[in-house]
């Protein structure tokens, strides 16, 4: 038999396979087998790392078996956070109507945990199965990160669990803290658009690992920002996109990210809708909070393009800031510290000195009884 060059055995079990070449696995072990013996005919040396390493899959690898629905327990560390509930009852009804038609992923960790089919597991639960067919896969090195690679580029993953998945595996890998993360990114892509350099790094994205590091190199940037711009464009993500469309998703305010992961939020359009702030409507947290949660829903309800979104919140700061300038200049000043007050957070009055939060409470204590008489004499 002549020589040849030695195969990559390990890629055959990449935990990045999809779900259909999976179920095509013990027709792949016999396969595999049958080229082990094959390379030890050989006798070649080089491949003994490699063999050992085939081995321990295949001796973990058992093909599709059925699996109690108990015995499965989901993956925290998984991208996607959000399950609507309209894709759920989706997926159940193409369960009823079809079946399984491809088995879960799932690695041994202690307990049997989903690498890929949440979707599906979910809904069986739903639908009062007892079990699921599932391929066992020996548990991936960096899981997170090819649990990221399987569903980073799937358009139904919502931008602000991509956001969260690509912060954390940044984060993990460059030992920055994950909320220095976006700063770090904002800050190089702004730095090289004013240098006219930002087009040079996209264009790296198709490049190999090591043109990558070299053009990289080339930019003199600060050491965090080259490790924060080269697993993106591992990733095969665009950094300025990421930049401007990915990361504000981490700074939308609580109702907005909800709106997303509960009710299908856009994330263009939570971004707009995040113009609907105090600052912007001259009015108090509160009550921004009811008229964004309300246009939110207006939005939602009926299916608003980008176009209009934009539209109904100008119309809403416009309307808010001419009501403003009809009100005479203390009952904006009301406004004010009411909106003031709200912002004084646990942590920041924790902070405050004794005499401070001792002068503030008798503040407080003398409005209050002014207050009380005024609402008594209305």
């Amino acid at each position: 038999m002549s020589s040849r060059k030695a195969p990559d055995l390990t890629s055959y079990f990449s935990a990045a396979k999809q779900s259909q070449q999976l179920s095509e696995a013990q027709e792949e072990i016999g396969r595999l087998k049958a080229e082990i013996e094959e390379l030890r005919a050989v006798g070649s040396t080089e491949l003994e790392a490699q063999l050992a390493a085939l081995r321990e899959q295949l001796l973990s690898t058992s093909g599709i078996l059925s699996i109690p629905i108990e015995q499965i327990q989901p993956n925290l560390d998984q991208p996607r956070q959000s399950f609507y509930s309209e894709s759920i009852e989706s997926m159940s009804r193409s369960l009823e109507k079809d079946g399984q038609l491809e088995p879960i992923i799932l690695i041994r960790r202690g307990d049997l945990v989903l690498f890929d089919g949440e979707r599906r597991w979910r809904s069986a639960r739903a639908l009062g199965w007892q079990s699921l067919e599932a391929v066992i896969i020996p548990e991936p090195v960096a899981l997170h990160r090819k649990a990221l690679l399987t569903s980073l580029h799937r358009e139904d993953l919502n931008p602000l669990d991509k956001a969260e998945a690509i912060v954390r595996e940044l984060a993990e890998n460059t030992g920055n803290e994950p909320t220095d993360i976006p700063r770090i990114l904002n800050t190089v892509v702004r730095r090289l658009n004013a240098q006219k350099r930002m087009s040079a790094v996209v264009e790296l994205m198709t490049a190999t690992e090591d043109t990558q590091q070299q053009g990289l190199a080339e930019l003199g940037l600060e050491e965090r920002e080259q490790a924060v711009l080269a697993l993106l464009l591992d990733l095969q993500l665009n950094p300025a996109s990421v930049d401007a469309n990915i990361f504000p998703m981490l700074s939308l305010p609580p109702d907005l990210k909800v709106a997303i992961r509960e009710l299908g939020l856009k994330g263009v359009h939570a971004i707009t809708l995040s113009k609907l702030n105090a600052k912007n409507l001259g009015v108090t947290e509160e009550e921004a909070l009811s008229i964004r949660t309300n246009l939110a829903q207006k939005v939602i309800r009926e299916k608003l393009s980008v176009v209009q979104t934009r539209k109904q919140v100008a119309e809403a700061i416009a309307l808010h800031k001419k009501a403003d300038s009809t009100l005479p200049e203390k009952v904006k000043q009301v406004s004010r510290v009411t909106g003031s007050l709200q912002k004084l957070s646990r942590d920041m009055l924790a902070t405050a000195q004794f005499e401070q939060l001792t002068q503030l409470r008798e503040v407080l204590h003398q409005k209050l009884a002014e207050i009380d008489e005024i609402l008594q004499e209305n």
